[in-house]
């Protein structure tokens, strides 16, 4: 069956902070971009968008990043994977300097379509267990990375012959679906879950609040370790670690508007002092809070 050409989102191309291939040309048109972003200098969030036909998977190697899909904030931490699905709006929220990360866009094959060399019932199981990830984040492993690192340099490979370099490529890339797939299954569903998106939303609700972690353990009824075992399940991130993430992320839009003094945005958001979120703010983002007001307000002219 005879696909029609694939329109993406956005038009990737290479820049000194973003290679682009496709391995397409490889034989591979299931995989029809990949990437590796190291951005030396902080760039502003991406528009909402959506992979027609493909799953975007995402491997965080460097920074404090988040993204948005659904309405809903997601922290994406140095050893995680994101993926989102062909039917869902999402953004990364930002690019802050010095972050990195991996990815590549899956696209799913239509019925009967027959990807990587496998038999049709391989490709319907294979991309069955892709479809249906247990979870949409979770921990990656070292051999995920590795793999990665190891399409760019076959893809760069000058001295195997374009037959051999296409059928290592073909199993690099089976390979790493293999091992998404595995690292997904790792950590079984949460039972508390519902507890704990509900805890979720009550420190968003108010992150002025101090939650303290026997706080949460009463409000979810379980004890800390299986608390933090939980949260860091579905956030991948500590209780701490998370709220403050929330707390940043709030700061910046409150800095974005202008309006506040960065005094009271930090009361606001449930810092101590100013001087304390000025210290986690620019751990978080590179910037000092008004450093960061003045560059959002160079991009609104």
């Amino acid at each position: 069956m005879k696909r029609k050409t694939l329109k993406l989102s956005f038009d990737y191309v290479n820049t000194p902070e973003r290679r682009v291939v496709s391995l397409a040309s490889a034989g591979v048109p299931c995989v029809p971009v990949m990437g590796f972003d190291a951005y030396r200098r902080q760039w502003r969030a991406a528009p909402v968008h959506v992979h027609d036909e493909c799953m975007e998977i995402s491997l965080c190697l460097r920074g404090d990043l988040e993204f948005e899909l659904g309405g809903e904030r997601f922290p994406f931490r140095p050893g995680f994977v994101f993926v989102s699905r062909p039917d869902e709006p999402h953004r990364l929220c930002a690019y802050p300097k010095g972050m990195s990360k991996y990815w590549l866009l899956f696209r799913v094959p239509v019925r009967g379509e027959r990807i990587l060399g496998l038999s049709a019932k391989e490709t319907a199981w294979l991309v069955q267990e892709l479809t249906h990830l247990p979870q949409r984040l979770f921990a990656g492993t070292k051999e995920i990375r590795a793999l990665f690192k190891r399409l760019f340099a076959l893809y760069d490979d000058k001295k195997s012959g374009p037959v051999e370099r296409n059928v290592r490529i073909r199993s690099a890339v089976t390979e790493l679906f293999l091992a998404l797939v595995e690292s997904a299954r790792m950590t079984t569903p949460l039972r508390s879950a519902d507890r704990i998106a509900e805890v979720i939303a009550a420190m968003k609700a108010d992150l002025a609040h101090d939650w303290t972690v026997d706080e949460l353990t009463v409000r979810v009824g379980c004890s800390v370790s299986k608390l933090l075992a939980a949260f860091k399940q579905m956030t991948g991130v500590p209780p701490h670690a998370y709220l403050v993430a929330c707390r940043i992320a709030r700061a910046k839009e409150n800095l974005a508007r202008g309006r506040q003094s960065v005094a009271s945005i930090a009361a606001e958001v449930g810092f101590a002092t100013p001087q304390h979120f000025a210290n986690h703010f620019k751990l978080a983002t590179g910037l000092t809070p008004r450093e960061w007001r003045k560059k959002c307000a160079e991009l609104q002219k």
